[in-house]
């Protein structure tokens, strides 16, 4: 016969194995968050060791291969790269990467701000007044007085701003692309339109002339001063003749032979996205190749996400 006493007993027990199960439930959890924070970190450690990978086996690439005015040529076996790699910034997917190289002769160099290019590519043929605002403001944040120009910005405009705590550098060159983004007109471009010309844009003291041959067409109608149709004539003639491209490029009255050209700058940024599982690293980096004589290249910047 069960008692009270023995009913209570019973009741304890089921209430501290109750207690048991909920403690076994809480650490299997915990355990299975472990378990899965260790897959997620060894995920990210391989996704970089990949990238890495990746990136010295272009270095190789790029060292020992053919180049013509666009492309390098090379045929690596391991890891497996494309036979041909065109330098204008075109992404390659690969087994379990995507590579995108751009070499410096298809870009903008900030580092010397051209304020007239940098207005042309920023805006549209419409916007006149957005245009002139970005070259003045540009021309007024490297020169190193205090006058500001017509439609541009000095000392007093970002003040006035006060949601800006910065000023005009008034000096000759720019340190970053995030720089040009603070000043007046450029910080205000759409978030989109900032992105597109930001892929066009790097910043070193090693520059490169530009290479006619790699450019895009909205590049070259703005160096050359080109219509919609005479940019796509001269596509053509580059696709196909590409002879006759230089001949009609050079008769053209705004070539100017001191900043641009044919050729490649072996000046490049290389772009590796590597995945493996969720976890995700990118390598952004601008290495220059031109011969040196201590060393094959140098690496001017090296960013990983």
């Amino acid at each position: 016969m069960t008692t009270k006493k023995d009913g209570f007993a019973l009741a304890i027990v089921l209430w501290i194995v109750a207690a048991l199960l909920v403690g076994i439930a809480y650490i299997a959890s915990l355990s299975k968050d472990t378990v899965q924070l260790s897959y997620s970190l060894k995920d990210k450690l391989s996704s970089k060791i990949i990238a890495q990978n990746y990136l010295e086996a272009l270095k190789f690439y790029i060292l020992t291969g053919n180049y013509n005015n666009i492309s390098i040529i090379n045929d690596i076996k391991n890891p497996k790269l494309p036979p041909k790699i065109i330098l204008d910034g075109r992404a390659y997917k690969l087994k379990n990467a995507t590579i995108q190289l751009q070499d410096a002769s298809n870009m903008i160099n900030v580092f010397y701000p051209d304020a007239q290019l940098i207005a042309k590519m920023a805006t549209l043929s419409s916007e006149r007044e957005q245009f002139y605002s970005i070259r003045d403001s540009i021309s007024d944040w490297i020169d190193t007085d205090n006058n500001v120009r017509l439609n541009g910005a000095e000392k007093a405009y970002y003040q006035l701003k006060q949601e800006l705590a910065y000023q005009p550098s008034n000096i000759k060159v720019l340190q970053s692309i995030n720089e040009l983004h603070l000043i007046k007109g450029l910080r205000n471009l759409p978030k989109q339109r900032w992105n597109q010309l930001k892929k066009s844009l790097y910043a070193s003291s090693s520059g490169a002339i530009v290479n006619l041959t790699l450019v895009d067409k909205n590049y070259l109608a703005k160096l050359l001063k080109l219509n919609s149709l005479e940019a796509d004539a001269l596509i053509q003639y580059r696709e196909n003749d590409l002879k006759k491209f230089m001949q009609l490029i050079t008769t053209n009255k705004n070539y100017n032979n001191d900043t641009m050209g044919f050729y490649l700058s072996f000046v490049i940024k290389i772009i590796i996205t590597a995945q493996v599982g969720k976890a995700k690293t990118k390598i952004i980096s601008m290495i220059n190749f031109r011969l040196h004589s201590k060393q094959s290249y140098k690496t001017l910047s090296y960013k990983v996400y």
